[in-house]
């Protein structure tokens, strides 16, 4: 309770007006003629009784009086929010876990079942509503009183394979709250699960005046034991010289030696045995897959030793295919480039490329349409016939490297490329210092992998015209002199990547370091597809489905089952697909080509570990404590509003002590005039 106008407390003092009338005025002497009085014994007369107060009554009613006349001035009132929050019913919140951790045993069921007691207990006039945040967060029904309609969004959630996030839990709560304008009581089933707190607590608070109930479905942490990853290439070419990596996790387990199986379309090919420390991780390593041409359905599986078999196996998928044809075109008079070239492609674990070498006047007659990359080693000037097929070739989608030596034609622009030659460049070492790599764009795929380019020395290079970068050019290299050492330009729909050196080991070393490898099998499997597309997702993942010219153009997604994943409006205008669940999705590219994509679950659903309960109780005090605050003149406008005044209760009754009081004092004035 308080007072708008305070001040106007300070008229209380008026209630000395009923004391000096009924105590200092009330006594009165009439003089009254009289004899001498000079025979009368002189005496003090005692005013006591003449100071009592008489008509306790009527001055009770007058100073109440005037004490309500302040107190109506003084305008009091109460919070009407505080009112309404102790009368209003409650606004309910269910909020049920359906992440794939939910699967293990009977966790879901204890969930859906003690969602449904809560419902029961809601009364009339109490509002709720059901969500579910295995994944996204998904409201299932708007607040509603039905009952019937609560328990039916209830009985028909069914456990996912995404993962869940408490602090989508807390933001879905938060904007609840904020748009039901009331307090909520917000009640969770879940598994308790540590992997799913969020890095930052400040992502767990709750609106203010949230009350959040924890129901959990297990007070204790489960051993179990998983396969985290596989590390298997996207394309086989060679079944003997494929190398197929699994990783085995433990959590909250001893140590034990399991059983680890790969299977390739339902077929075993290869099993081994692997000791797994206590809450460790072991690898197992297969060194050969046999598949058969096309797309394969593979997994790794675990053998069933612990009560989750859920996540006991890793879908993944492969490509079998002969490996592609790449054009190389050299100068007549090089001999180096084609050799170490050639060797580095196919000393690769996988060999996806063979690599035709030809002279530019070779090189002309081609068809290049058939190559999976074009190769431009210090080539020279091409023939005309030879520059138009490339430039077609990189405009339609094809991808080309350029490396530039000697043979570079100062004044010109590189071939497809557009960017000019400036200079070639061949280091004095009795006056200037060999140039090294100083820049490496990490996220380029190129250098995908992690190496060490400190030993390899330029002693020739060819300056460029340095281009500004942008969406469609990109410098991934440079050297320490700040010059571009490796550059990628989009031409048309297809690449160029032009590398200001020449592949062999006069203008630098690189072919006689380690890095040469890594980085021509990376850069050569980026530009002919072997390295584009993922052939691995996590379940709630997005993939592409087209590009900006394939608009309109019809795409279709099989989901485990043999199931139609998109409709027919979708087919043709959606751009990406979400994998809802685990297993195998084909996807028919409007292209043509088709894709296998393998989907698993989130590993960290594997973790049984459980929130600690201070985290917990610490959770659920921030809707407690947190308070909003106001700063602005509206906020402070809208809080006065919601102030329930009490002034007109002070007036009426006001004017029920005025009537009572009249009849009061006109009584005892008669009373007094009778005496006298």
């Amino acid at each position: 309770m308080g007072f708008l106008t305070p001040w106007f407390l300070a008229g209380a003092a008026a209630i000395g007006l009923p004391v000096y009338v009924h105590l200092l005025r009330q006594y009165r002497q009439t003089p009254l003629p009289f004899s001498s009085l000079m025979f009368f014994e002189k005496r003090t007369q005692s005013s006591i009784k003449h100071r009592r107060l008489k008509y306790l009554l009527l001055f009770a009613l007058r100073c109440l009086f005037i004490a309500l006349l302040v107190l109506a001035f003084a305008r009091p009132y109460i919070h009407s929010s505080a009112m309404a929050k102790a009368n209003a019913a409650r606004t309910l919140v269910f909020a049920v876990d359906n992440s794939f951790s939910m699967r293990q045993g009977d966790r879901f069921s204890k969930a859906r079942q003690a969602a449904l007691d809560e419902i029961a207990k809601m009364s009339g006039g109490e509002r709720g509503q059901v969500i579910t945040f295995g994944g996204p967060a998904r409201l299932l029904t708007d607040m509603t009183s039905d009952k019937a309609m609560l328990r039916g969004a209830v009985q028909a959630i069914e456990p996912g394979d995404d993962s869940s996030s408490y602090a989508e839990l807390s933001r879905i709560l938060r904007s609840t709250a904020e748009s039901v304008k009331a307090d909520i009581e917000a009640h969770v089933f879940t598994d308790l699960q540590k992997s799913s707190l969020p890095a930052s607590f400040s992502d767990l608070r709750l609106d203010e005046g949230t009350k959040f109930v924890m129901h959990a479905v297990t007070d204790k942490t489960l051993p179990n034991w998983t396969v985290e990853n596989v590390d298997a290439p996207r394309r086989v070419f060679d079944t003997k010289k494929v190398r197929t990596v699994a990783t085995v996790a433990g959590f909250g387990t001893e140590e034990a030696t399991r059983k680890v199986t790969l299977i390739a379309n339902n077929k075993t090919i290869e099993s081994k045995t692997v000791k797994v420390p206590a809450g460790g991780r072991a690898t197992v390593e297969f060194l050969t897959l046999d598949v058969p041409y096309g797309l394969t359905k593979c997994e790794v599986r675990l053998d069933g030793a612990d009560t989750f078999p859920n996540d006991d196996h890793w879908f993944f998928s492969v490509e079998r295919a002969d490996p592609k044809p790449a054009l190389l075109v050299h100068s007549d008079a090089d001999g180096s480039s084609p050799l170490y070239l050639k060797t580095a492609l196919e000393s690769a674990t996988d060999a996806a490329f063979t690599l035709d070498s030809k002279t530019p006047a070779q090189a002309t007659g081609l068809d290049l349409s058939k190559y999976a990359f074009v190769i431009l080693s210090d080539a020279g000037a091409l023939p005309q016939g030879l520059e138009d097929k490339v430039d077609k070739f990189v405009q339609s989608g094809g991808s080309m490297l350029v490396s530039l030596g000697r043979n570079a034609a100062i004044g010109r622009n590189v071939s497809a490329a557009g960017i000019p030659i400036l200079q070639v460049h061949t280091i004095n070492p009795d006056t200037e210092t060999v140039q090294t790599v100083a820049q490496l764009d990490a996220s380029y795929p190129s250098f995908g992998k992690a190496q060490n380019w400190d030993s390899v020395t330029i002693f020739q290079y060819v300056k460029l015209q340095t281009p500004q970068e942008s969406p469609e050019v990109r410098v991934a290299a440079r050297l320490a002199n700040g010059l571009p050492l490796l550059v990628d330009r989009k031409v048309g729909e297809g690449h160029v990547l032009v590398f200001a050196s020449a592949f062999d080991n006069v203008a630098n070393n690189l072919p006689l370091q380690p890095v040469w490898l890594p980085f021509l099998e990376q850069t050569t499997h980026e530009m002919g597809g072997v390295g584009s597309g993922r052939g691995n997702y996590r379940v709630g993942s997005f993939v592409d489905l087209r590009s900006v010219k394939e608009k309109n153009v019809p795409v279709e997604v099989i989901g485990p089952g043999d199931k139609r994943l998109l409709t027919l409006a979708e087919s043709s205008k959606a751009v990406t697909f979400q994998f809802p669940s685990e297993g195998f999705f084909d996807i028919r590219r409007a292209s043509g080509r088709e894709e296998l994509a393998a989907v698993n679950a989130d590993r960290r659903e594997s973790d049984f570990a459980l929130v600690p309960a201070e985290t917990v109780e610490l959770w659920k005090n921030t809707g407690i404590a947190a308070k909003r605050e106001v700063g602005t003149q509206s906020s402070a406008a809208n809080t006065r509003d919601e102030n329930a005044e009490l002034w007109w209760w002070a007036l009426a009754l006001l004017a029920v002590l005025a009537v009572i009081e009249s009849v009061f004092g006109n009584r005892q004035m008669s009373a007094g005039k009778e005496a006298a």
